[in-house]
């Protein structure tokens, strides 16, 4: 893959990524979940948090390995 390829993919997942960390804050705002009590420090942990947060670290790293293959030539 190419270095602009790489760089679009790493923007895409991180696009999904965020989408994923703001649905559950998204639908606690709308007052559509259950609220756990403060403090639980499990009210935002869903499975789609996690999902969010693993794309995000992934877009991360293949934003570096874009920039380093842009760098390089």
């Amino acid at each position: 893959m190419n270095a602009e390829t790489v760089n679009l993919l790493s923007l895409g997942l991180g696009a999904i990524g965020f989408a994923c960390f703001a649905w559950p804050i998204m639908q606690r705002l709308r007052g559509q979940t259950e609220a756990e009590p403060l403090g639980s420090g499990k009210s935002l942990r869903s499975p789609l948090w996690w999902a969010g947060f693993v794309l995000t670290v992934v877009a991360i790293f293949l934003q570096r390995i874009a920039a380093q293959q842009m760098a390089g030539g």
